[in-house]
């Protein structure tokens, strides 16, 4: 029996306790199980803030959208199998899993591209600079800049791959 695990703070974990079994929506056949019990839902939210925000912040725009890049390729190489999947977990039509595939690689391009586009900043100014006072040595400026914590996703179970693009690459 395949037994899936979770990737959670950093290492893959397989959950403890009662499982739940996946099976293909199709036929039937028992596909794989599964568990999230003993997984510490708190220490993943707290590694992902502590962890993986700071890392995420310290990229330049540019490393960001590359990062992305790699996803969307890692995703098209294995798109083959990704679309045998759909094809069992879901239930879908092997036209559905293809634009559910395609969608993700498609969307997180778009998104490395305009990664790439805003270059080798880490903040984004607004606007233009404004004079604050009498002279003109005292100016303010806004930024933006990214949100501090961790983006936690629900994604439809429809279209996976293309919803999970369409979140995390904006995130």
């Amino acid at each position: 029996m395949n037994t899936l695990k979770s990737f959670v703070c950093g290492a893959w974990v397989e959950g403890t306790g009662e499982r739940s079994t996946l099976v293909n929506p199709t036929t039937e056949e028992v596909l794989a199980e599964t568990s999230t019990g003993g997984i510490d839902f708190g220490a993943a939210l707290a590694y992902a803030r502590d962890r993986g925000n700071p890392a995420l912040r310290a990229m330049t725009f540019a490393e960001r959208g590359r990062m992305l890049a790699a996803v969307a390729s890692a995703i098209h190489a294995h798109r083959e199998e990704l679309v045998d999947l759909a094809l069992a977990n879901g239930g879908n039509t092997r036209g559905d899993a293809k634009f559910d595939i395609d969608g993700a690689t498609g969307t997180l391009s778009h998104y490395a591209s305009l990664g790439e586009s805003l270059g080798d900043a880490t903040v984004l100014a607004d606007g233009e600079m404004t004079q604050l006072g009498r002279s003109p040595r005292l100016v303010g400026h806004h930024v933006r800049m990214p949100l501090a914590g961790a983006a936690v996703q629900i994604n439809a179970f429809n279209f996976p791959a293309w919803g999970f693009g369409e979140k995390a690459a904006c995130a």
